[in-house]
């Protein structure tokens, strides 16, 4: 395949993001923010700092705790825009993760990840003969400071690749599901005519939904 054509695919592939981050949007509300796949349980997600929806070279940004409830975004979206970009917040058992992602290319931004070194009060990591050494001596020696200070690098670093690769993990589990959705006959039967009566302000069956978007995965 010739680089020309390469990025013809990529082209016309563009939409698949911004379809993807209308279905977030829609089951973050239809939910009340808490989703969930078979292989993470639930968790929270919500949209929250910057929402941007735009078609072609026109463009609707929204900033705030709520950006998606505000009455512009679902305006902009009768008016032919689609998700952009949109800053989200994962909630996910003790873990809270914040996030931004850009709907043509999926790329994943400004990923916010909590760790208990990052905790001001948190002691430095000391192994069991440190806890015994003469405090003096600890204070002191700027080989100990040292080593003690790799240690918290290395150990704040391993934590930080373990929850990155959790949290790629539930995105691409929930990205997933949408293809599912979006390749099989369940998107036009149920998916979409949701989504269509829930942008025109119509009352959505969250239940039958559920169980129909079930039946599909």
């Amino acid at each position: 395949m010739s680089t020309m054509q390469l990025l013809d695919r990529i082209e016309k592939r563009r939409f698949v993001g911004r379809e993807f981050l209308m279905w977030l949007w829609f089951e973050i509300e239809l939910f009340d923010a808490t989703l969930s796949t078979a292989a993470h349980g639930e968790f929270g997600l919500w949209i929250e700092g910057a929402f941007v929806l735009s078609a072609g070279k026109e463009a609707t940004r929204i900033k705030g705790s709520q950006p998606a409830s505000a009455r512009e975004a679902k305006e902009s979206v009768l008016r032919g825009k689609l998700p952009e970009s949109a800053g989200l917040h994962l909630s996910w058992g003790e873990r809270e993760m914040s996030f931004s992602i850009k709907a043509e290319t999926l790329a994943i931004a400004r990923l916010g990840l909590p760790t208990a070194l990052d905790k001001a009060d948190e002691a430095p990591l000391l192994l069991d003969d440190d806890k015994k050494a003469p405090p003096k001596k600890k204070r002191t020696s700027a080989d100990r400071e040292r080593s003690d200070a790799d240690e918290e690098k290395s150990v704040r670093f391993a934590e930080r690749m373990e929850l990155a690769g959790e949290f790629e993990g539930l995105v691409e589990t929930l990205y997933r599901d949408f293809l599912r959705l979006r390749l099989g006959p369940a998107w036009d039967k149920t998916v979409l005519p949701a989504i269509n009566s829930w942008i025109l302000g119509v009352d959505v069956d969250a239940d039958a939904y559920a169980k129909a978007r079930k039946r599909a995965l």
